[in-house]
């Protein structure tokens, strides 16, 4: 017979229980066969059972609640022992699903093909990571993770545990990152470029400046019956454009503010409708519908036409193999209560519309379609600027711009322009002066660094019937100021010159002719002087100018009235 062993609690003289195990079994003695006990207090061995159980709910508790997935695989065959619900329900998978299948078999791996070979370095090396795994859900989606796995065992058995973070979220942060480094880098090039055309566009705007102004006289030196007079008017139109393709660089740019007036947009139309057959190609047919009546607007021809030039650039790229472009001008009214669309507030408008039967835009595509830098066009074919800059400018001329558009149906773009007030239209007549009312007899000091347009400036002042100081640089002009002694009315100055500016000259001459009007000119615009040198109230003139512009301009500085002190000083002076 062998020993028994049991297990017992026994009672302690101050009434503790402790545990034993007692051992009992046959001893062969002289005297016979006798019984042999021994007991052994066991409480510790309890103790370390228990904290092996606790130890064993904890992991379970956190292998159950980790916002991380988990695999626990068998070291030799690579089958999932275990599986967290984290990653039940990041795959879709339910747990019975998972478990007992080898890694490979399943949905998140099932489409790499080195896993046999990952799996195999793994049981080699212990660890094996990956910072951004593609796994596969139930339903097919994709999701990025990171894959950690590790070697260790458990009670002499060898297991490998997997942890699988989603880092769906991180990826979708990255790519924001990087698209914004993106879109920061081309605003550094918009910022390059739109500095370089500013330069470009001053010397440019002086050289059209003496065009236009040479065309100018030489037409007026012409009979009407002259047959040299529409070559003389093609060099003016041929400028005009010139003059107009400049503000669009510097517009697209975001160098060029607004000027705004009153024109028929029916115009507008017709004359950008001849240029664009050349810039969409001769495998799409354009139509050009005009409306019966006037079609008035107040707002920026230059930008209403790069408006319709974008517009027509953005339909010819959604035509490759060839198609037809629509552009129309209607006068529309939008009555109270009158529904759609809603945009558009009740009033009465001039539509312009541009349809095209191109591919047409998905409803994800239209929804970011004027998004700055949103572009579906591969990389270098594409600024995504385009219709930004139609939306800006319709935006800031008070307008409305609607998009309708369905794949393989072709695209149609509607603006919706206020169309302009009858007194507005009325003062914009009223403001086309007379050519009797242009002429003069003041004194007008004239300072040009640009010899060819200062002589041509020269000469139509002096036809107008002005008197002309004339100044090629600020300090001859400085010279010339401090020997005149009658009056000057009037300094016409080019901004931008060698030595000081035209700001800084007047300011000069100011002591010398306290009330002298002032007419600042200068091929940059306005909006960058304004931040270098000019005010806001200064008068100013773009370059080039037709020079019926400048005469008008003069007479409007010339209205205003001249204070009493003005002749008072000057009586000082003379004196």
């Amino acid at each position: 017979m062998g020993p028994v062993v049991v297990e017992h609690k026994l009672g302690h003289k101050d009434g503790r229980e402790i545990p034993v195990r007692i051992t009992l079994g046959p001893v062969k003695e002289q005297e016979g066969m006798l019984v042999s006990g021994a007991i052994r207090d066991i409480k510790g061995r309890n103790r370390s059972e228990g904290a092996l159980q606790a130890s064993e709910i904890r992991y379970r508790r956190l292998f159950e609640a980790a916002q991380d997935g988990i695999l626990i695989l068998d070291f030799a065959s690579g089958q999932i022992v275990d599986v967290n619900p984290f990653l039940t329900n990041l795959l879709g998978y339910s747990r019975a699903e998972l478990v007992g299948k080898d890694l490979w078999e399943i949905g998140p791996v099932k489409d790499i093909s080195p896993s046999r070979s990952s799996f195999a370095d793994l049981q080699d090396n212990g660890i094996i990571r990956y910072d951004d795994l593609p796994l596969e859900t139930k339903d097919g989606r994709r999701i990025a993770v990171e894959f950690v796995s590790n070697v260790y065992t458990v009670g002499g058995t060898r297991v490998i545990q997997c942890n699988i973070r989603d880092i769906t979220r991180r990826k979708h942060a990255e790519e924001a990152l990087r698209k914004s480094e993106e879109q920061l880098q081309q605003a550094s090039k918009l910022e390059a470029v739109g500095r370089l055309a500013g330069g470009v566009a001053h010397d440019f705007n002086n050289l059209l400046g003496v065009i236009l102004g040479s065309s100018e006289l030489l037409l007026g030196d012409l009979r009407a019956i002259d047959p040299r007079r529409r070559y003389v008017e093609a060099i003016i139109t041929a400028s005009q454009r010139a003059v107009s393709l400049t503000k669009q660089l510097l517009t697209f740019c975001r160098k060029q503010v607004s000027s705004t007036l009153v024109f028929d947009l029916n115009s507008i139309v017709r004359e950008t409708g001849r240029m664009l057959p050349r810039m969409i190609g001769e495998h799409i047919e354009m139509g050009i519908v005009l409306s019966g009546e006037q079609a008035p607007v107040l707002a920026d021809p230059t930008q209403v036409q790069q408006v319709l030039m974008n517009l027509a650039a953005n339909a010819r790229d959604a035509m490759p193999e060839g198609g037809k472009l629509t552009i129309e001008v209607a006068n529309w009214e939008m009555k109270q209560g009158g529904g759609e669309p809603a945009d558009v507030a009740p009033g009465h408008y001039v539509t312009l519309t541009v349809s095209d039967t191109g591919a047409g835009m998905s409803p994800e595509i239209q929804s970011r379609a004027f998004d700055p830098f949103f572009t579906t066009k591969d990389i270098g074919k594409g600024t995504g600027l385009g219709l930004s800059i139609v939306y800006g400018i319709v935006k800031e001329s008070g307008g409305s711009i609607l998009l309708n558009s369905e794949r393989g149906e072709g695209t149609t773009f509607r603006i919706y322009l206020p169309r302009a007030k009858e007194e507005i239209i009325e003062q914009a007549a009223a403001s086309r002066v007379p050519d009797e009312s242009l002429r003069g007899s003041e004194t007008i000091f004239l300072v040009e660094d640009q010899s060819e347009l200062r002589h041509l400036t020269h000469r139509f002042l002096q036809g107008l019937g002005y008197k002309v100081l004339v100044a090629g640089l600020p300090g001859e002009a400085i010279q010339i100021a401090q020997q005149f002694t009658g009056k000057i009315d009037l300094l016409l100055t080019d901004v931008v010159m060698p030595g000081i500016n035209g700001r800084a000259l007047a300011q000069q001459l100011r002591p010398l002719y306290p009330n002298i009007q002032v007419l600042y000119v200068s091929g940059f615009d306005d909006q960058t002087l304004e931040q270098d040198v000019l005010d806001t109230n200064d008068a100013f003139l773009g370059k080039p100018f037709f020079l019926r512009e400048l005469a008008v301009k003069i007479r409007e500085l010339f209205s205003k009235p001249i204070s009493a002190s003005y002749n008072q000083k000057k009586k000082t002076r003379a004196s």
